[in-house]
């Protein structure tokens, strides 16, 4: 019962990993993000992003037959799992202590914005409220000019943790224990993303800002005389270090007092990002990053999606699957984990809404007549 980002895409997670994951919505429009993009399609990238290898069926539990159905079919699962504002079906009779008493073993995972309880629970969040509350925004964009930037980290963060939630929930359980309640906030994954940057905060009294990770870990972007960007990430080895210094044909950086240890480089940041910058954009990247590998320095092209999705190792690594078959044959981004003895299938196409209501709605002993008395009352 989730919609949007973080729900749909903690389900699909567990839908790569075999799961059979029924997802649940409303009649007729279905989840919010079919027609997000303002088109009146029933599948589009937004919404094929989050919902492959699923089955999907309607239920609007507003009517006593919907709440009866949805009650029905969570009392037969192992994992019920939505993203509602807290409370928002327990209104209507169909939250986690009514699913318990059909349904005592069920994992029950929340994955709200602020969380379950505390003075922000209700407060609408999505993606860019996440980051910004977690502090995750200010590490990506300068504070006196901020920007919205980049995919809907938050959003899949929040799903990723879900998914790792379930699966220990459901270990837990096969190993002697209960069903139980999970509760997962998009604020709260946000920070546990920041490990390193709360650390700091916490032991040191240092706040990260967008610089902080590319100074530690002496990451640099240069862009060659082509116009072409490129990334080179010394860390720590010294080694990198020289090969870089190196290529650039200034050895004698190596031994200078202001950089000749990592601290000194980390201290002295911008005075050697400037010295390399100037003598990278003298030649065309491809040269630099030949001479880069040569010497085993760290370093790699910074593409654009449709450059990554071409690059040749990106095309062995199989990072794009075709999901359904036929004229329901839709290219997404592949699986992330390869298992050697049970590897993830692109077994199910995107679903259409109530694609599977015949199946679905038959294991759980309705017939005709019952579907035709529930879709007069709105339930399904």
């Amino acid at each position: 019962m989730a919609h949007v980002i973080s729900g749909p895409y903690a389900g699909m997670l567990l839908a790569d990993l075999g799961a059979d994951v029924i997802k649940v919505e409303m009649p007729g429009t279905g989840d919010y993000f079919r027609i997000w993009d303002g088109k009146d399609a029933a599948i589009r990238p937004s919404f094929a992003a989050y919902n492959r290898g699923k089955r999907s069926v309607p239920s609007n539990v507003q009517p006593q037959s919907g709440q009866e159905l949805y009650l029905r079919l969570a009392s037969k699962v192992d994992v019920v799992l939505e993203n509602f504002r807290p409370g928002t079906l327990e209104r209507f009779g169909v939250g986690y202590e009514a699913i318990r008493e059909k349904n005592p073993d069920v994992i029950y995972c929340s994955l709200t914005g602020m969380g379950p309880t505390g003075p922000y629970k209700h407060r609408p969040t999505y993606d860019a409220i996440a980051q910004a509350m977690s502090g995750l925004w200010s590490q990506l964009t300068d504070m006196d000019r901020p920007e919205p930037v980049g995919p809907a980290i938050s959003d899949q963060l929040s799903g990723l943790y879900a998914a790792y939630g379930i699966l220990g929930a459901l270990v837990s359980r096969f190993l002697g224990g209960r069903g139980q309640k999970l509760d997962v906030s998009m604020l709260g994954a946000g920070l546990a993303f920041q490990s390193t940057s709360v650390a700091e905060r916490l032991m040191l009294g240092v706040i990260a800002d967008k610089l902080s990770r590319a100074h530690r870990s002496q990451s640099y972007a240069f862009v060659a005389s082509d116009g072409l960007p490129f990334a080179v990430h010394l860390s720590t080895p010294q080694k990198f270090w020289q090969g870089l210094a190196e290529t650039a044909g200034r050895p004698e950086l190596v031994e200078d007092p202001r950089f000749k240890t990592k601290a000194g480089r980390v201290e002295n940041y911008e005075v050697l990002r400037e010295i390399l910058a100037g003598i990278f954009k003298s030649r065309p990247r491809a040269e630099w990053l030949a001479k880069l590998e040569e010497r085993d320095v760290p370093s790699a092209p910074i593409y654009n999606v449709a450059e990554a999705l071409d690059d040749p190792q990106v095309q062995h690594l199989g990072m794009s699957e075709t999901f359904g078959e036929g004229a329901r044959a839709i290219k997404l981004v592949g699986f992330p984990v390869a298992y050697s003895g049970s590897p993830c299938k692109p077994d199910l196409p995107v679903p259409y809404v109530g694609e599977h209501n015949e199946n679905i709605f038959g294991e759980l002993g309705y017939n005709s007549s019952d579907l035709g008395r529930m879709k007069e009352e709105g339930a399904i």
